[in-house]
């Protein structure tokens, strides 16, 4: 099935950020906040998802927070130094070059473009970067919403906000759990962003196209945003 045909009823697209649209550090935030505390990585996103991408804190506050709930109170200027230093990658987030252009392009187009991250909520900015003012109608970041992919609330937020159906939204995304599956069972479309050329499955019975990068992304949608279907209703 044809990338057009599949998303012929589009209206408006949401990029996940770090992976998609933006690159991440070599080793992720809380990867480097794992390294610290000497936990897993699996412990500490476990740890993030449950409070620290969920509300917005301060880099020194969720620092502290972080090393008192460890009792290491030592740990505080190390965690500060790390989280800080997401806090400036996120004032001036490095686009992938394959991004700028593709945005471009489908703002031209008519596409509402959005983007949706489960950020850190000392990640957040307090002014967005103008790049993402200048190319995208809407950032959605978890520590705002209080929910994370692939809860359904993540996406029920943007619906929300840009008054659209679930059918039509498209979410593209490089995590198959958050992105794919979360989009996926909230009914919009989906497509995978496979930088990495991963020899993992997608997922059985799909039709979410897999994506090496986002310079063809596109030549997959219509040549314009899909037109919106006013329906009448009757006032009671």
């Amino acid at each position: 099935m044809s990338g057009r045909a599949m998303w012929s009823g589009v209206r408006a697209v949401c990029f996940d950020m770090g992976g998609t649209l933006v690159r991440p550090e070599v080793v992720a935030t809380t990867g480097q906040v794992a390294e610290v505390l000497g936990i897993s990585l699996e412990e500490a996103r476990a740890l993030m998802g449950k409070g620290a991408k969920r509300c917005l804190v301060t880099p020194q506050g969720l620092a502290h927070d972080l090393a008192a709930s460890f009792s290491r109170p030592e740990l505080a200027a190390p965690l500060t130094e790390v989280l800080e230093r997401a806090r400036r990658r996120a004032e001036h987030p490095q686009l992938y070059p394959d991004v700028p252009d593709m945005l471009a392009t489908l703002r031209v187009r008519g596409f509402a473009l959005y983007a949706m991250t489960n950020a850190l909520g000392s990640s957040v900015p307090d002014q967005e970067p103008a790049v993402f003012r200048e190319l995208l109608d809407g950032v959605f970041y978890s520590a705002r919403t209080g929910a994370i992919k692939p809860e359904p609330e993540a996406f029920a937020a943007v619906e929300q906000a840009s008054g659209m159906r679930p059918e039509e939204l498209l979410h593209v995304g490089d995590s198959v759990g958050a992105d794919v599956r979360g989009a996926a069972a909230a009914g919009w479309h989906t497509a995978w962003v496979d930088r990495h050329h991963t020899t993992a499955p997608l997922m059985a019975a799909t039709t979410t196209l897999r994506l090496h990068s986002l310079n063809t992304f596109p030549l997959l949608l219509p040549t314009r945003a899909a037109a919106r279907t006013i329906t009448s209703e009757v006032a009671g």
